[in-house]
């Protein structure tokens, strides 16, 4: 069932022992939305059902007949919400990200406050677990729980490494060193953990008595010269030290498969395992998409078994016509990723 809601009073009539879940998404992420939902709604156990919000950026008429087709018969709802873009429209878009990515900010405002917490998640997630255990987990006062990003596990990296001393084989294979470039002006513990804002339980009663929203967004314009990883960045700010930790494989994160082993594993060895080897989710992230035509994920085909059972069944990228911008592109992404990751060793023989 998919209802545009007009009104945010209207999700008061969602029963809130259900799993409800928030996504946002435009045009650009309806197939990957529809494995997410399609995915979530079938992973339910029990007689579950799913309460779905979704944020929509700008949907055409045609993918939600296709969400529709995808949907029906499965156990799950769908509320309709078009929040207003110009409110972020001030704020750092780039590569695959657009101005949905800001949504989840809004979400304390949107929703009424009948609705204490909700899961949030990007749409470019694959659910192989029943998210009513993700449901169930305990937010107690945190802002959110959420998993360590595994590409950027640390607010800083080579602070993470002086204090804990274990992290010397980890580094030269993380995307970023320090996700939070001014760490230091901001006066947070470089040492911290930092989270992925992908996959996300939101404790929306501490976020409506504190007024995030709008320290979130501050945050974002404080800082634009250091942002890193959009909405990311303000949310590991502004919740540093006040987030709980979920197991890693509620949230895995691409980045793992650029790890040659457990040895090289930047968190926990067991979890690091569980996380590649046995995710609840499955979250595709970079700008490396399975739905774009070059195959680098190693669980692209995972991805088109979902597709396969959507209205978009049979669906493949085309083989683009040949860039030499676009073969430099990848090109140059690939050596720069071995020039990174042999500078780090080396650097690591002098620390």
């Amino acid at each position: 069932m998919i209802q545009e809601l007009l009104q945010s009073e209207t999700l008061t009539t969602i029963p809130v022992e259900d799993p409800i879940v928030l996504c946002a998404s435009d045009d650009n992420y309806v197939k990957p939305l529809a494995v997410t939902l399609h995915s979530a709604a079938s992973s339910l156990k029990n007689g579950n059902h799913l309460h779905v919000i979704l944020m929509d950026g700008g949907i055409s008429e045609a993918n939600w007949m296709g969400l529709r087709e995808t949907l029906v018969d499965l156990p799950i709802s769908i509320h309709v919400l078009q929040p207003n873009l110009r409110e972020f429209s001030d704020l750092s878009v780039s590569h695959h990200i657009t101005h949905a990515a800001y949504f989840r900010l809004l979400a304390a405002r949107l929703l009424p406050d009948t609705i204490e917490k909700v899961i949030y998640l990007d749409s470019d997630v694959l659910v192989q677990c029943d998210l009513t255990e993700l449901w169930n987990f305990d937010v107690g006062e945190h802002y959110c729980l959420a998993a360590v990003d595994i590409a950027c596990p640390f607010v800083d990296a080579y602070e993470a490494q002086a204090k804990f001393g274990t992290l010397k084989k980890a580094i030269p294979h993380l995307a970023a060193i320090s996700p939070i470039p001014n760490w230091r002006q901001l006066n947070l513990d470089g040492s911290a953990p930092y989270f992925n804002s992908g996959v996300m339980v939101l404790n929306l009663n501490r976020w409506r008595k504190e007024s995030i929203d709008q320290k979130l967004l501050t945050c974002l314009r404080d800082n634009s010269n250091f942002v890193w990883c959009w909405d990311q960045y303000a949310l590991n700010v502004v919740f540093a030290g006040q987030w709980g930790q979920l197991p890693p494989r509620w949230n895995q994160g691409a980045h793992v498969f650029e790890f040659p082993d457990n040895d090289h594993s930047p968190i926990n060895p067991f979890d690091f395992a569980q996380m590649r080897d046995s995710p609840a989710l499955i979250h595709f992230t970079t700008e490396f998409k399975p739905w774009n035509f070059h195959p680098f994920h190693p669980l692209r085909e995972s991805f088109y078994e979902r597709l396969d059972q959507t209205a978009w069944a049979g669906w493949r990228p085309e083989r683009p016509d040949f860039s030499l911008k676009r073969w430099w592109d990848l090109t140059a992404v690939y050596w720069i990723r071995k020039w990174v990751v042999n500078y780090r060793k080396a650097r690591s023989l002098f620390a």
